[in-house]
């Protein structure tokens, strides 16, 4: 296939397992040709053909790659690459290590090797629909194997902020209020944004977007009008969920929500609505 010929971003199809702060996406060929900065750290793995990446102008041609959150993704072309995408919320406790990986560098280069053996899980979860907690163990199998050792266990998380988070996934985007918030576990602003951002690894604000596009993207599939979807998911405008669609997918919304492309499967239900 050329590159002429690649008409959507995702020709063949995209498959995307999520959970609130972060996703598998995998295509069998992947165009990205609008410059995004996604809030996670994004590794990418080929089971394929290599494929080219721009990041803030260093292009490099591999398999296997890990660019820094934030970081300006120019381009990704991905012909054929039978590509997977791991967002990995770089500020979560339990990555650490990754973070540490990463240190100042916008951009990594892995050799294939790191991940050969995780080639056929990969393929797996592309080709059929896996369970939710195989895909979480596909995305723990990664990251251990770019880091080279074991994921630090996850520590049971606060029960103030587990409170917020279901509170979260209830909320339209444009009614998260941080005072409110507050209220509901009996904490100051300061001391809140802090927790949250310490247990979670995005900020409030971060994570209540995240969940919007979730929430646009579930509405959409239940047969509701775009722009209803976007203001029933407290988006102010279209231009409004384009910006928070690129920054999760670096796709535009109307190519992530259309049935006969994309894939969607939630990997935690009670966190989605």
């Amino acid at each position: 296939m050329s590159l002429m010929q690649l008409k959507h971003p995702a020709p063949n199809g995209v498959t995307v397992y999520y959970w609130p702060t972060s996703l598998i996406l995998l295509a069998p060929s992947l165009l990205l040709d609008r410059p995004t900065s996604p809030l996670c750290a994004t590794l990418r793995v080929a089971c394929g053909k290599p494929y080219i990446i721009d990041v803030n102008g260093q292009q490099i041609t591999t398999r296997a790659s890990l660019v820094a959150p934030g970081a300006i993704r120019n381009k990704l072309i991905a012909l054929d690459s039978d590509i997977a995408l791991f967002y990995i919320p770089l500020d979560a406790p339990s990555m650490h290590k990754v973070k540490e990986l990463l240190g100042s560098q916008e951009l990594l280069n892995f050799s294939i090797e790191k991940f050969e053996h995780l080639l056929p899980n990969i393929r797996k979860a592309a080709t059929d629909t896996v369970s939710s907690a195989e895909a979480g163990y596909l995305m723990d199998d990664v990251i251990e194997a770019m880091i080279g050792e074991k994921i630090k266990e996850r520590a049971p998380i606060d029960l103030r902020v587990k409170q917020l988070l279901k509170v979260l996934a209830n909320t339209p985007f444009n009614e998260v209020s941080v005072d409110v918030l507050c209220e509901q576990v009996h904490l100051s602003p300061s001391r809140l944004r802090h927790l949250f951002k310490k247990e979670v690894g995005f900020t409030i604000q971060q994570y209540a977007r995240w969940l919007a596009v979730w929430r646009a993207c579930l509405l959409w599939q239940r047969g509701r009008q775009f722009t209803d979807v976007a203001l029933e998911a407290g988006f102010h405008d279209l231009s409004h969920v384009d910006h928070a669609f690129n920054e999760v997918f670096g796709i535009n919304p109307t190519n992530v929500i259309d049935p006969s492309f994309v894939r969607l499967i939630n990997c935690a239900p009670e966190a989605s609505l």
